[in-house]
């Protein structure tokens, strides 16, 4: 007979108060596995010795008078995820939740044999973070000036945090504020949707100087990047199972940024069709300009990527290359031309792997003297947009055994190779599956990064009998301790490939996928299938 065994998730949990509390909670060893288990929750709180009922799964009115209004509010809730795991979650945490949270799980059957009860240390502090963006609350810029903005971000939590900050502009008539920037609490730097190209130009920066100041640079103001600026930041705790928790989040007041037109007012737009293509086929590149007097202006126009010039139309129309395109241009690969009044074309065809990235277009008004001479204005950018290439006639091939028979309580490893990539420097992403009649689920994944993640499904004590690994091939390894009936079924390795373009910017390649069947054996018995 199995002892049955309670698991809570492990503490001490640091929390501030008005932040959100989750506990889960999971028992295994009973006669039936699939029988619905009922769960109480309760805390013993410091300055008391006794423990006061919080919520039950069974009994509506478990509640003692100081948690009622909150249960019945659903601020706090207990709500079954499986037949056998719980999670308790108290929405809003006030100073006095502070204490020691017992799970105990409502025996069903007419024996007593195991663990019914875990418990999980709470602290609830005070929340320090502050974040201030010091000076105007409005600002007014020309086309073409550099904006910097200061932030000050802190926080005197006694527990051991990281703060990760992100800059974000919130324009005029959109829903939502976009990130422009962020440094995460690994101090790794992302810009957001829109910025990246600016930001691989230069153009756009985020520094870190000394403990608490983050100081935002964004050159070459344009029209577009109007609006209600504001910094915010994230406090991070990590708990005793190694995951990062935010526990704190604020936001500065925001500043209100103006930005006026230059005597010609210029807004740069770019086309890319398709953005997601093969080898050799054909990528159009269409930049229009909005401006006054269009009819009688002059421009040059050019399109870059990653920062880097392709190709260039002068004012008069002439179309100058970069080095490494003149081939291109010879063998009419490369062809660029202004179609009408603001708009111009640029189209590569055939397409290679090392044309994908993020481009953009740059206007430069032109005024034309006397004497037939051009005098160049300052210079206008779109928006980014990315294009992905992949090969063509590409297809990851894995391979592995189909079938696995073991013994139960034995240590099980199962394994899937990749036969056929396309570079030694691909990187990539796996997720093992488990189906079972009726179920799908996801065991665990690892991504490019090799970043472990378990599936949301399993309890606690499932996960501590299964890892992943990767060993030379690659091969991916799914470890399985001490198996268990309960193991049996298919399991899925899925796995996509990605690779690195000469930006160092990530595109996925093709994806492919193995199943193993796994039958386990009780020594002496029959198998199980």
């Amino acid at each position: 007979m199995c002892l049955v065994h309670t698991e809570a998730q492990a503490g001490p949990l640091y929390r501030v108060v008005d932040s959100r509390l989750s506990i889960s909670c999971n028992v295994s060893g009973f006669a039936s596995n699939s029988a619905r288990k009922e769960f109480e929750f309760r805390v013993k709180k410091p300055a008391l010795p006794i423990e006061i009922n919080i919520i039950s799964t069974d009994d509506p009115s478990f509640s003692y008078a100081v948690y009622a209004r909150r249960v019945r509010s659903k601020e706090i809730t207990l709500t079954h995820v499986s037949p056998n795991s719980v999670v308790f979650e108290i929405q809003r945490l006030e100073k006095s939740d502070e204490g020691e949270y017992e799970c105990f799980v409502i025996n069903s059957e007419s024996v007593y044999d195991g663990v019914y009860r875990a418990k999980t240390t709470v602290k609830v502090l005070d929340n320090s973070l502050t974040v201030s963006s010091p000076g105007s609350t409005s600002l007014s810029y020309n086309e073409g000036e550099t904006l910097t903005l200061t932030c000050q971000a802190s926080s005197n939590t006694v527990q051991h945090t990281h703060l990760s900050l992100a800059w974000y502009v919130h324009k005029n008539g959109e829903d939502g504020a976009r990130p422009i920037i962020s440094l995460d609490r690994d101090f790794t730097l992302s810009p957001g949707q829109g910025f990246a190209g600016r930001h691989q130009a230069g153009l756009i920066r985020l520094d870190k100087i000394g403990a608490a100041t983050y100081n935002l640079k964004m050159a070459k103001l344009g029209l577009s990047d109007q609006g209600r600026i504001y910094c915010q930041a994230q406090e991070w705790v990590q708990d005793p199972d190694r995951s990062w928790y935010c526990i704190a989040q604020t936001d500065a007041d925001g500043i209100a940024l103006n930005v006026a037109p230059t005597t010609l007012s210029l807004v740069v737009n770019i086309l890319a069709q398709p953005t997601t293509l093969q080898e050799g086929q054909e990528l159009l590149l269409s930049c229009s300009i909005q401006s006054q007097a269009l009819e009688e202006s002059f421009f040059s126009v050019a399109w870059l990527r990653g920062g880097v010039e392709l190709a260039r139309i002068g004012p008069t129309g002439i179309l100058s290359v970069g080095p490494e395109y003149s081939a291109r241009v010879k063998e009419g690969e490369l062809r660029a031309a202004r179609t009408a009044a603001g708009d111009y074309s640029l189209i590569l065809q055939p397409v290679r792997t090392e044309d994908q990235g993020e481009y953009i277009c740059r206007a430069w008004p032109q005024d034309r003297g006397q004497d037939g001479g051009f005098t160049e204005g300052a210079a206008h950018d779109s928006s980014s947009k990315r294009v992905s290439i992949s090969p063509t006639g590409h297809k990851l091939l894995l391979t592995s055994t189909s079938a696995r028979t073991s013994n139960i309580n034995t240590d099980i490893e199962i394994t899937c190779s990749v036969a056929l990539s396309s570079s030694a420097s691909s990187c990539y992403a796996v997720t093992w599956l488990l189906r079972q009649p009726g179920e799908n689920k996801t065991i665990i994944s690892s991504d490019r990064d090799a970043l472990l993640t378990y599936g949301s499904q399993l309890e606690l004590s499932y996960k501590q009998r299964i890892g992943m690994k990767r060993t030379v091939g690659p091969t991916f390894v799914l470890g399985i301790r001490q198996a268990q009936i309960s193991d049996k079924g298919s399991y899925i390795c899925e796995v996509v490939e990605w690779l690195q373009d000469p930006q160092r910017d990530w595109y996925q390649l093709s994806s492919a996928s193995r199943t193993i069947e796994l039958t386990l054996i009780e020594p002496g018995k029959f198998e199980y299938l």
